[in-house]
């Protein structure tokens, strides 16, 4: 990153996203890529691919990666948790988001979707979503409809904000998606109200399939309900070549999991991409 795009890059995100580049240290490493500090802790993003049947990849699910003082490593819900305790969520949140895209910027095809998490905090701490990380996709080119919005599956108490929050998002040009479905509060209900455009199956489903006749015929059933009402449906958590076969003869629409593709950084597919155009020379 050039001296003169760092500085337009700290004068776009004080304006529009209300983060000082100045606080954070935003750093360029061999290693991670671009990491930052947030209250003693070192932010960077590993990126998961996500696939088509044909084994294309189609997009890649951003996840965040934090060390306690460069050292030790913390969960990102431990990350995130502490965060809330001191009223920073949507601050740290927008921050995340931040450095998952400049990184995907420098380390992946632009074409691709980019799966971003958002914290359910945020959801209900903001009015119009969407709009602020809106004028940083436009400094990089990257048009609204490229980046899928994963959020939580809503819970009868949320689901008024959830269903703010998506229309938000949806009129600015944003996918929509529904992590984890599947787990003990799923409701095929309410996310069918919600429409979103694709629902990600939780990874404990693939894995009941691999063992019952009787799991998998209610997970084909599952995918074709989605697909009636024209969802997509994403299978994550794949870890054998017998759940990929599962996943594949399902219908399902996308597939991620340690099988197809464990999560990098943004530095590791640079270098590879270096050496591949080396050795094409």
């Amino acid at each position: 990153m050039t001296h003169q795009s760092y500085l337009y890059l700290k004068l776009l995100l004080r304006n529009n996203l209300f983060l000082d580049l100045d606080e954070y240290a935003l750093i360029d490493t061999k290693q991670q890529g671009l990491v930052c500090n947030f209250m003693g802790m070192r932010l960077s993003s590993a990126f998961q691919p996500i696939l088509r049947a044909d084994g294309k990849v189609v997009g890649r699910e951003a996840l965040l990666r934090t060390s306690l003082f460069e050292h030790v490593e913390l969960m990102p819900d431990t990350a995130f948790e502490g965060a809330v305790k001191v009223n920073r969520v949507v601050q740290f949140d927008r921050l995340v988001r931040t450095v998952h895209l400049l990184n995907h910027a420098r380390g992946f095809d632009e074409h691709e979707l980019l799966f971003l998490n958002v914290h359910p905090r945020l959801l209900t701490s903001v009015i119009d979503h969407g709009r602020t990380f809106e004028q940083l996709l436009h400094y990089y080119s990257v048009p609204t409809s490229r980046v899928v919005i994963e959020i939580k599956e809503p819970t009868n108490e949320d689901d008024a904000h959830l269903e703010a929050a998506v229309s938000n998002y949806r009129s600015l040009g944003y996918q929509i998606a529904v992590d984890n479905f599947g787990t003990a509060h799923s409701s095929l209900e309410r996310v069918l109200k919600l429409q979103p455009d694709i629902v990600k199956m939780d990874g404990v489903l693939i894995r009941t399939t691999e063992n019952s006749h009787g799991a998998t015929s209610s997970f084909n059933k599952l995918v074709n309900r989605f697909h009636s009402a024209g969802i997509q449906v994403a299978i994550t958590g794949i870890a054998t070549a017998r759940q990929l076969e599962i996943a594949r003869q399902s219908g399902a629409d996308l597939f991620q999991g340690y099988h197809l593709g464990r999560p990098e950084f943004s530095a590791d597919a640079r270098g590879r991409l270096c050496r591949n155009e080396r050795l094409a020379a």
